[in-house]
């Protein structure tokens, strides 16, 4: 019997100390998919919606593909982009009446009128289908779980790597869930516990520890009674309260109390390993000297981890281009620096030609507008497609960019932001990534799939941006208290 599936993605992932919006116009400028688009564009990818398209061709479902939009993390999501997304799911359900919905969600979005985005959106779809249809979707890694969305899923799958390398296979986890449920071998359930923990971002990476051995045990707690436990390190940019780490399985309801007990050890031996999330990094002064005495024959990588777009900062920091200015580094190149302003200038000079700008520095998060006169070097669309192992085959693009030479420093300004992760950030834009003697990427974590291959050694630079590992700089209000490392004594 063929089964007829509904497939939609809305993600973003909210910074709500950002005072940028995100409208439609920001999914239309990372990835927005409508109807047979959605298949078109993502088969293939390694993404959710490509995992969950190979396991509906396994399984020869009737496919409803609604929508795909995912945005550049940033400050809250419109009422308007919310609704005018969602309704196209629901549309979707209202003229297909699926057998099932799977949803690529993210976990942490925060919208204009609900702190619960990812919440919303299930319990608004839950609605629509009743309470016989399975809904299931993958998430972030970093989501951070709340009760609603617990309550109106039938699966929550999360991503179990930071860099996110596995994406396509969370999709492809979460749609084989969803396979057993409709041939009546599996009765899913989902269940979580919380711990009082709010880890910044670079501390999440699970290459170490204590995420490493978190997972490893999520991992062995999995069968086929219970298909997933994702531990959740959660989104620590996001002011909400259901923040913070969180352990979430998905069980044949006669397994669910057990996989309870699981979820709760696990959220438990986190928190008691509270201490080993903290890290030290490396300052901005101390970056450029070390950038200036660079003398291998590798590069050097330089993490600007605090002005990460991927985790909602404005991309437009100066402080650490500053300083490598001062510090009179050659041979560098940088990605990427947000300004609009800037590489229409670039684009009125043309290839070739000098050009003078007020650099970056609008958004008064990381470094004033840095004043720099350079050479226009190469224009283009901005346009890449993802080779690295992160989002391989996934379309992104910085818009129009411009790749200017400051002082033997090549800089590329772009009118979109979004993370360089992959190496085709600098590729596209005529420089090779292994042949720079210093690489400076505005990324926290997620360069690494790529990069790591390349370079001969990365620093973490903590700059001033809204990504910086520091929670003390920022005013919480909603976050649950005590919380490790807000409180003291926690």
């Amino acid at each position: 019997m063929s089964h007829t599936v509904l497939l939609g993605q809305i993600e973003h992932e909210t910074n709500t100390f950002s005072s940028l919006p995100t409208g439609m116009t920001a999914f239309a400028d990372a990835s927005l998919h409508y109807g047979d688009a959605v298949v078109e564009d993502l088969a293939g990818t390694n993404t959710a919606i490509g995992g969950f398209l190979r396991v509906a061709d396994e399984a020869d479902w009737d496919v409803v593909p609604t929508v795909a939009a995912d945005a550049t993390p940033g400050g809250r999501v419109t009422a308007d982009a919310r609704e005018t997304l969602l309704e196209a799911v629901l549309a979707g359900i209202e003229t297909t009446d699926p057998d099932g919905v799977l949803l690529a969600l993210h976990g942490a979005m925060v919208t204009e009128a609900a702190p619960d985005g990812d919440g919303y959106i299930l319990e608004r779809v839950r609605r629509a289908v009743g309470a016989d249809v399975p809904v299931m979707a993958s998430l972030d890694l970093h989501a951070n779980v709340s009760d609603r969305m617990i309550r109106h899923a039938d699966g929550l799958f999360g991503y179990d790597t930071y860099p996110h390398v596995d994406i396509g296979g969370t999709g492809e986890t979460a749609a084989r869930a969803m396979a057993a449920t409709l041939a009546g071998d599996l009765d899913p359930e989902v269940v979580g516990e919380r711990a009082p923990l709010l880890p910044p971002l670079p501390a999440l990476r699970t290459a170490e520890e204590p995420m490493r051995s978190l997972l490893v045990a999520a991992a062995d707690a999995e069968d086929e009674a219970v298909p997933d436990v994702s531990v959740f390190g959660g989104f620590a940019h996001a002011d909400v309260d259901h923040a913070g780490v969180s352990v979430v399985g998905v069980a044949d309801r006669s397994h669910a109390e057990d996989t309870r007990e699981t979820c709760r050890a696990l959220a438990d031996e986190a928190y008691e390993r509270r201490g080993t999330f903290d890290r030290d990094y490396t300052s901005v002064a101390a970056a450029a000297a070390e950038a200036a005495d660079w003398d291998a024959d590798d590069p050097l990588l330089l993490a600007d981890i605090s002005d990460n777009p991927g985790g909602g900062s404005a991309q437009d920091g100066t402080v650490l281009l500053a300083a490598l200015l001062e510090a009179g580094v050659e041979d560098a190149a940088v990605a990427t620096i947000y300004d609009p302003a800037a590489v229409d200038a670039a684009v009125a000079a043309g290839v070739g030609e000098e050009v003078s700008v007020s650099l970056g520095g609008r958004s008064g998060e990381n470094g004033d507008p840095l004043d720099v006169t350079g050479r226009v070097r190469l224009l283009s669309d901005g346009t890449y497609r993802n080779r690295g192992p992160m989002s391989t085959g996934l379309q992104v693009s910085f818009g129009r960019t411009a790749r200017i030479e400051v002082d033997w420093i090549d800089v590329l300004v772009c009118s979109h932001r979004q993370q360089p992760y992959d190496p085709e950030a600098f590729r596209s834009q005529g420089i090779t990534p292994e042949e720079a003697r210093i690489l400076v990427l505005k990324s926290t974590v997620h360069y690494r799939a790529g990069f790591d291959p390349l370079v001969g050694a990365i620093s973490e630079v903590a700059t001033p941006g809204l990504c910086r590992p520091d929670l003390s700089a920022f005013e919480y209000e909603h976050v649950p208290r005590p919380i490790y490392p807000l409180d003291d004594g926690v």
